[in-house]
């Protein structure tokens, strides 16, 4: 009776060790999209991976719908250590990682693919680096397709179009400064007041992502919309460094395996999303006009401009050509 007492002790004691839930530890994620987007998809699946492979140890609740702040608020309090994991775009990193900052040039990249190879190499790693030393890990990227020009009246074709257009753009002085260099006038409006914009003619046009294109049925009232591709700049997962450093090192491989499991994820769902909205943009009327029939050479001249004054620094300047000049 006593040996059998001890065996049951034993059993239970393992169990106790080794049980899912019995020691599983909660991650919180914070996400500005609500359920149902393609990125809160891409995070559950994240999130069901991990406690898979992790025999749920580790498992990730997701705070979606800005329950958590914005994202900027995200950024700081992942690299404080108060947030565990947080998506957010890489253009909220500029001011704290310098990388980030010659991310947001105009014209980097010529493709999506040419911006994921930059990305997965020296470049990235350069990146990954510097977001470590302020507090946090790269974990994946995301895409966010990329932003190109719309207008109301006339398509730009070429830089000679842009003269006299009022173009709404974010607050960005990169492109500000674009704008007024190709001839056209930045206005900064607010993305909710972009519709009634168009309506009372104080913007010409204004530039974003196709999905997002359609989605706010800005289609509707600029209907030429030109693929010039002048901004990509991806969604980057990351996580604290305070957390990832409690991980055990099996434990930390799934969460980079589950991390870029969710990335090839949400690529293949944005794609899927570009698709439909490429589709219901032209059905409804919009006329959409590819890059290789834009005068693209005399607008990257004058964006070129830029790139001398917001990359400084000659070893910036020169990561810079690198990108430009890679496969």
């Amino acid at each position: 009776m006593q040996r059998s007492l001890g065996v049951l002790s034993i059993f239970l004691a393992l169990l106790g060790a080794t049980g899912p839930t019995a020691c599983a530890r909660e991650l919180i994620a914070a996400e500005v999209h609500p359920q149902g987007h393609i990125i809160v998809k891409s995070e559950e699946l994240l999130a069901s991976r991990l406690d898979e492979l992790t025999l749920g140890a580790l498992k990730i609740t997701i705070k979606h719908s800005g329950q958590l702040g914005n994202e900027n608020q995200y950024w700081d309090k992942v690299r404080g250590g108060s947030l565990d994991i947080a998506r957010v775009n890489l253009g909220v990193l500029v001011n704290d990682v310098p990388a980030a900052k010659l991310l947001s040039l105009p014209y980097l990249f010529r493709t999506r693919d040419h911006m994921w190879r930059v990305l997965a190499g020296d470049f990235g790693k350069r990146v990954a680096a510097e977001v470590e030393k302020t507090g946090a890990v790269v974990l994946a990227y995301y895409d966010s397709g990329t932003r190109s020009f719309y207008t109301t009246k006339k398509p730009l074709r070429v830089r000679a179009d842009f003269e006299g257009q009022r173009i709404r753009i974010q607050n960005s002085p990169v492109y500000k400064d674009l704008i007024t260099l190709l001839g056209g006038t930045p206005v900064v409006i607010g993305y909710d007041k972009v519709i009634d914009a168009f309506k009372n003619g104080e913007i010409d046009g204004a530039e974003n992502n196709l999905p997002s294109y359609v989605s706010s049925e800005h289609h509707k009232y600029a209907r030429y919309y030109v693929f010039d591709e002048h901004s990509s700049v991806p969604e980057v997962l990351l996580m604290s460094k305070k957390a990832w450093d409690t991980l055990s090192a099996d434990q930390k491989k799934a969460v980079m395996q589950a991390s870029e499991e969710s990335s090839t994820h949400m690529k293949r769902l944005w794609a899927e999303a570009e698709a439909q909205a490429l589709a219901k943009a032209k059905k409804e009327g919009a006329v959409v006009i590819d890059k290789g029939d834009l005068g693209m050479a005399g607008i990257e001249a004058y964006a070129l401009k830029l790139y001398s004054k917001y990359a400084a620094d000659p070893r910036d300047l020169e990561t810079v050509l690198t990108i430009l000049q890679s496969k």
